[in-house]
């Protein structure tokens, strides 16, 4: 993976924020008159690889600006390093060598403090900023969406010293296209080595369409001489992008426009979850499924379970499992028709496991075979597939990652009857939402959102 230069100002945030932390935990000991100070070594120690790894990966130390939602983020990061280390002091049973007073008030003053700390930081380095007379100049090399977010960021970002300070137009573009208060038009690409020089630019950022890509290095070549930094800012979101991400290969930089999420670490950590939960639930819903099978069984005549062929994992066939909702039926061939409301082929207590989603039950069985995931994209019937695939763009790229029992576009009222394209299309929207941000966070988070969801009036 390309390396993120971390700058010194977070390096400082983050030690000072090790520091703050451990601090609270000692004034936390201190105030209890705790005399062996040495069962705490362990949540010491613990907390900051713990909150490295979860602020980098939540970006807490990407962002500049401090508000509601920042101060939301990073007390959901420390709620997360808690959670964990909780969750080790359990499994390991020490739990019991800690006091539950002392660990709470560390963790709800530790959150507090922190907030309090960035604030103070974030005003520093603003001021500190607000007086620093270098400024980097830069330019950016194209008129087109990109350009215009590129350029509205940087030069709103109080923490660069860049700034951009005029746009040239690319091959093909013209200026009616730019309008970004604040920033002019300063010419075509053909006159960019001048405009350089005349405005003694520091960096040049090109923001232009991959099919610029000969132009790009021609205009690389006459600001070699110059000594002024080339970024490229590649405008591939044209494209639809699955997952996407930048890795390097023997030096060469590899763009990866689609690419399953589930590799490497990720795919252990999420089948690893799946086994384990739905191992649980399977023992703890033993009962409850045992009595909905006989009631099914009761209802009208046939098998217990329905099974269906569907797309998996990169389309591979797999039969889905659920307990049967409606009376036994012929289908014409090749055909297979959604249930709609008030569908008169489903049984009583088919309606109950619909409304509830109790029919998914058996879904379980899916998950502990390695068919599905507890969370993921909704698996359709092949029919629909071959019906949709060609009517909305990247609905076959749904098949990236485990089909779910329950998904972002589920807990996001897309349940039910997709009796329109629009309906389909906001799921799959939701469903490749998931895929480009999947996280093991984002699965807790769709799994404890489906719990307030279960009595949708979207399902039947």
């Amino acid at each position: 993976m390309l390396r993120r230069s971390k700058s010194l100002s977070v390096k400082i945030q983050f030690l000072m924020d090790i520091i703050l932390v451990e601090g609270v935990l000692y004034v936390c000991a201190l105030f209890k008159d705790i005399q062996d100070f040495s069962p705490y070594y362990y949540p010491a120690a613990m907390v900051p690889l713990l909150m490295w790894l979860i602020y980098s990966g939540d970006g807490i130390y990407r962002r500049f600006s401090l508000n509601l939602e920042y101060s939301a983020s990073l007390i959901w990061a420390w709620l997360k390093v808690a959670t964990i280390m909780v969750a080790v002091a359990f499994v390991t049973k020490h739990s019991e060598d800690f006091s539950r007073q002392i660990i709470l008030s560390w963790f709800a003053a530790a959150g507090v403090a922190q907030i309090l700390l960035h604030t103070v930081t974030n005003h520093a380095m603003k001021y500190y900023l607000s007086k620093r007379k270098t400024m980097i100049l830069s330019i950016i090399v194209g008129t087109g969406r990109l350009s215009s977010y590129l350029t509205q960021k940087l030069n709103n970002n109080p923490w660069t010293q860049h700034r951009i300070i005029g746009v040239i137009a690319g091959p093909g573009e013209s200026k009616d296209a730019w309008d970004v208060d604040g920033v002019p038009f300063i010419g075509q690409y053909e006159e960019l080595r001048g405009i350089v020089e005349k405005c003694r630019v520091r960096r040049v950022y090109f923001a232009l369409p991959l099919r610029s890509s000969y132009e790009i290095r021609d205009m690389q070549l006459q600001l070699l001489d110059l000594n002024v930094d080339i970024v490229w800012a590649p405008d591939i979101f044209g494209l639809h992008l699955i997952s996407p991400s930048v890795k390097e290969v023997a030096g060469v930089p590899l763009y990866y426009l689609s690419e399953s999420p589930m590799v490497d670490g990720a795919k252990f950590t999420k089948v690893f979850m799946d086994r384990v939960l739905a191992t649980i639930a399977v023992v703890l819903l033993s009962p409850l499924m045992l009595m909905l099978a006989i009631a099914v069984k009761l209802s009208s005549s046939g098998p217990v379970f329905f099974q269906q062929p569907r797309h998996g994992l990169d389309g591979k066939i797999i039969h889905v499992l659920k307990f049967r909702s409606m009376k036994l039926h012929e289908e014409d061939e090749g055909n297979v028709t959604q249930a709609t409301r008030g569908d008169s082929r489903i049984t009583k207590i088919g309606a109950f496991l619909r409304r509830t989603s109790m029919d998914e039950l058996p879904q379980l069985i899916n998950v502990l075979k390695g068919d599905m995931s507890l969370v993921g994209p909704r698996p359709h019937a092949l029919k629909h597939n071959e019906f949709y695939a060609d009517k909305v763009s990247s609905y076959m790229s749904r098949h990236r990652i485990l089909p779910g029992i329950t998904g972002l576009a589920q807990v996001n009222g897309c349940r039910g009857e997709t009796d329109t394209l629009a309906k389909m299309e906001r799921r799959v929207e939701y469903d490749l939402a998931y895929i480009n941000n999947w996280s093991v966070w984002l699965d807790i988070r769709v799994m404890i959102k489906t719990v307030f969801t279960l009595l949708s009036k979207n399902a039947y």
